[in-house]
């Protein structure tokens, strides 16, 4: 989802190879070498990775493929071809205890095998001498499944809606995050950043936006506890992510969530993608 996204919103300096797995298996690095090898890159922008967070949670080993080896592999090319790599991590990284944002010098404490894998990859980035983390949360957009496709479509089909209420994060569009990604590059900083829409919510909140945007605000919604909620995965409640670096690279925060989900839903119903 944001791969596709970070391809069409290439600026005009950059000559994109957009490589699949058909390319290459990056767990194994003779095969990642190879393909990254092959288009001599000066910027490795890396979004492959294993999202599915129950799935991370019920094989450890293979979340750990998948976001750990994989990312030190991709480092480690990037590092012998001095190129530069920018890892796309997670707000799962932190327990969601702070009660207020997490800005990019907080500890991680990830409560989960997805964060905890997540966390890895971003060690494995840092060995990297050129290197940039960027640690978002909620997406969503027009390339792939998200949370906010499942709730349209799910009302859209007559289905019962219960959402969480007690977890707050902030909704981003990967259009948006993805020409954020170029500015930071462009922008010479390196480290860790965070990038988020504007502004936090809940799910139920997102939920319902999303509803009153497509139409369907009248549509009931059951609200839910996060521990009430059939999943084998401890998620945080609260990892909200603020963030203090990108004005130190004069980088300008994402828009605010909800002008946003209104583009998102408007692109659904004009393609009508909210078909099952």
């Amino acid at each position: 989802m944001l791969g596709q996204d970070v391809c069409k919103t290439a600026p005009r300096w950059a000559m994109v190879a957009a490589l699949t797995r058909d390319d290459g298996d990056l767990v194994d690095a003779a095969s990642a070498r190879e393909a990254l090898v092959g288009v001599s890159p000066a910027i490795i922008i890396h979004c492959a990775a294993y999202t599915d967070v129950d799935g991370c949670t019920r094989d450890p080993e293979r979340a750990t493929a998948g976001n750990a080896t994989a990312t030190r592999n991709v480092a480690e090319v990037a590092d012998s071809i001095g190129a530069t790599l920018l890892y796309v991590s997670t707000d799962y990284v932190f327990d969601g205890l702070k009660g207020e944002p997490y800005l990019e010098d907080d500890a991680p404490s990830p409560l989960n095998p997805y964060g905890e894998s997540k966390l890895e990859g971003e060690r494995a980035a840092g060995g990297c001498a050129e290197h940039l983390i960027v640690r978002t949360q909620w997406l969503y957009g027009p390339g792939g499944k998200s949370f906010v496709l499942a709730i349209l479509r799910a009302a859209a089909a007559g289905r019962d809606l219960r959402v969480v209420s007690d977890e707050i994060g902030c909704p981003t569009y990967t259009p948006d995050l993805a020409s954020g990604i170029w500015r930071l590059l462009e922008s010479g900083g390196r480290g860790v950043f965070h990038m988020t829409g504007t502004g936090a919510c809940s799910r139920l909140e997102l939920a319902r936006a999303a509803l009153d945007q497509a139409g369907m605000g009248d549509v009931p919604v059951a609200p839910m506890r996060s521990a009430d909620w059939d999943s084998p995965t401890v998620r945080p409640l609260d990892s909200t992510l603020g963030s203090r670096r990108l004005v130190e690279v004069d980088v300008a925060p994402l828009r605010p969530w909800r002008e946003a989900l209104v583009d998102y839903v408007d692109w659904l119903q004009d393609t009508d993608a909210l078909r099952p």
